[in-house]
């Protein structure tokens, strides 16, 4: 049996030609009615299936032509619709002559057993095939043309939602591609061949390219020879599979690399085939230069912890070393055999406690003293030591501001952070040249971050250490700051800048570097301005006989060689010493003593009471006392301990003997 399926959709007539094969059929196929009447021409068919709604010449139409003619007539007619489905559409084709009028979709079953039966009933003349049941023609077009009328109003509605729909998916694309173009990402389109077909705007300003540098070209031309051909492969295997996010190396047009944070997407068509691949880039040198800062900082805390858990037993150590040292060496006179071997340890012991003063001046666990500065007398009482630091072959410029700010800060301290930026500058002109100290008020008018640390807007006082010497390249700028880094092979400590990062960023500062080969170097250093007015620095050089006394010392210290040094020097210089090894034995020798206790020089951090828990059950009993403390902890624990106020005296490990006897001398004569 030979059966014409008339059908505009290519699905529709392959299921049809499927089923119909798989049962015995001989199938051909048309597209419209008019490719169905050249097919009838030509050949003989058994039945004709035929859609209602196609292009060119629709089903009605069709069976109306082949009812019509005498050649044709006999072939009995089925139509398969899904879109006239009324009552009245059946009934026009019915009239028209149909066989049968089915609706999609129907079950195989049903469809097979009604070809079966339509064929067997019109090669039995139980059906009419070739009849059509209309009195005249004018009645069949009237309702053709009603039931046209109606379906194309359909159609129109149809349409006019799909316009509408379309014209909301095209709006939707706008807003999408305006969207693309507008992010700050970098978005690109490669096909499966890897040339690329589109990137947005973001793409073209972070990598330097124009799109006709891009379009149509590989995406080669933007990646680093430095990814690793594993990571490659990795990428590439799952993209295809889906996609890939990870971080990679680009290279934009003037060679420069950026770190990127790559994520890729696999584009499929409608039959899932594989179309496109979705980039997304975005540059991410900002984010690994915080990280590295990040890591910078904490590796300096590490160090700066270290720094600090050794200081006290390290302090506590100098103490008695360079305490003893000094005494003996005042003792002893310089044509003595060991005065020279002595005079050795007292300079290693002071080099020691440099050392260890540099440690926790970089990790920024000193225990300042800060005072209002005016930093022109700073300058003035270095000048002589500027001047026998530098050799002939350097200029010295200095260069004021003619009202400079104060600041708060220690000037210790800040003569420190001046003399080794000045050494550094020297180090670095072995042949000579100028060398610049350019001190001047700097206004910020917003707030930013300098690594961790909050910069507020305000007055600034910019000091400025520049050379005409070696320079640095920008590896060796990122780690100067670093503890024992250091370019000086033989001499160096590597703890120099690394004291001057710590005293700025302890003294609330912050520190800027530029520097390039053979350019020479710039150190500028910021310190808040402040409105008080500034401290008298001056000091009365007093010798040890000056500084003795009569009075009554409680010294309560709970390490032994320490209190021992201290007690030692004390009575010395005359003064009446009472010693305990902790916070029980000092109440004990109070009680026992009957007579006024002047002082009290106690130890922050002891064992079983704390010098702050001490001083407040004394204080109690000896009102007139006063109180002066002592440490070898840095600052943390000190703060801990309640002890860093402004009217409290305090006594920072290691000390010498001359400076404890000043600071005893200080709190006895005060009112």
């Amino acid at each position: 049996m030979k059966v014409l399926i008339v059908d505009d959709k290519k699905d529709n007539r392959y299921f049809l030609e499927t089923l119909l094969k798989g049962n015995g059929y001989e199938i051909s196929s048309a597209e419209n009615g008019r490719q169905a009447l050249e097919l009838l021409d030509n050949d003989t068919y058994d039945l004709v299936i035929s859609d209602i709604l196609m292009p060119v010449m629709d089903g009605f139409e069709l069976c109306r032509r082949i009812k019509e003619n005498e050649k044709l007539n006999r072939i009995p007619f089925i139509f398969y619709t899904a879109t006239y489905t009324e009552k009245r559409d059946i009934e026009l084709g019915m009239s028209l002559g149909a066989s049968k009028f089915l609706i999609k979709p129907q079950e195989p079953d049903v469809i097979l057993k009604i070809i079966k039966d339509t064929i067997s009933d019109a090669q039995s003349e139980k059906i009419e095939t070739g009849k059509v049941n209309m009195d005249n023609n004018n009645e069949i077009f009237k309702l053709y043309n009603e039931r046209l009328v109606i379906k194309l109003e359909k159609k129109m509605l149809e349409l006019e939602k799909e316009v509408q729909s379309r014209q909301k998916i095209e709006n939707e694309v706008r807003m999408l591609a305006h969207a693309i173009q507008s992010i700050s990402e970098c978005v690109s389109v490669t096909n499966m061949d890897g040339n690329i077909l589109f990137v947005n705007d973001s793409f073209i300003k972070i990598y330097g390219y124009s799109k006709d540098d891009l379009i149509g070209k590989s995406v080669d031309i933007i990646q680093s020879a430095n990814n690793p051909q594993e990571l490659l492969e990795t990428i590439n295997k799952q993209t295809l599979n889906g996609g890939w996010k990870g971080e990679f190396i680009h290279k934009k047009k003037d060679g420069a690399e950026i770190p990127v944070s790559l994520s890729t997407s696999l584009m499929r068509d409608e039959n899932n085939q594989k179309m496109a691949i979705i980039s997304v880039s975005s540059d991410i040198s900002d984010r690994r230069e915080l990280e590295e800062q990040f890591r910078q900082t904490q590796k300096m805390e590490a160090i700066g912890r270290l720094a600090g858990g050794v200081a006290h037993d390290f302090n506590n150590l100098l103490t008695v070393i360079n305490g003893y040292s000094e005494l003996i060496l005042r003792n002893m006179k310089g044509d003595d055999p060991i005065y020279r071997q002595l005079v050795e340890i007292d300079k290693a012991g002071q080099r020691a406690a440099s050392l260890t003063r540099q440690l926790l001046a970089f990790s920024r666990k000193q225990v300042l003293q800060p005072v209002v500065l005016d930093i022109k007398n700073i300058m003035t009482n270095l000048d002589k030591m500027l001047h026998r630091l530098l050799s002939e072959n350097i200029e010295l410029t200095t260069l004021f501001d003619p009202e400079l700010g104060y600041i708060k800060a220690d000037p210790g301290q800040i003569e420190q952070v001046i003399l080794n930026l000045v050494i550094n500058a020297r180090d670095a002109m072995p042949l000579g040249g100028k060398l610049t100290i350019e001190i001047r008020n700097i206004i910020f008018e917003e707030l930013f971050y300098w690594e961790d640390q909050k910069i507020e807007p305000g007055t600034y006082l910019m000091l400025s250490i520049s050379d005409t010497g070696e320079g640095m390249d920008q590896k060796t700028v990122a780690q100067i700051f670093e503890p024992f880094f250091t370019t000086k092979k033989e001499e160096g400590t590597g703890l120099g800048l690394s004291t001057v990062y710590g005293i700025v960023k302890q003294s609330g500062g912050f520190i800027n570097v530029y520097s390039e080969i053979s350019e020479g170097s710039v150190f500028k250093i910021y310190f808040p301005c402040v409105k008080e007015p500034a401290a008298d620095l001056s000091k009365k050089i007093r010798n040890s006989d000056s500084l003795s006394g009569s009075e009554t010392i409680l010294v309560a210290e709970d390490e032994e060689y320490v209190r021992n040094l201290a007690c030692e020097v004390l009575r010395i210089h005359g003064y009446t010493v009472l010693d305990a090894a902790n916070g029980g034995s000092a109440l004990l020798k109070c009680e026992k003593h009957k007579d006024t206790i002047h002082l009290l020089i106690s130890d922050v951090v002891m064992p079983e009471m704390s010098g702050i828990e001490l001083v407040e059950r004394l204080l109690s009993i000896h009102h007139e006392m006063k109180v002066l403390y002592m440490s070898g902890y840095t600052d943390d624990a000190v703060i801990r301990h309640g002890i860093l106020e402004e009217k409290v005296q305090f006594l920072q490990k290691p000390f010498t003997p001359i400076s404890l006897l000043e600071k005893v001398r200080k709190i006895l004569d005060a009112k």
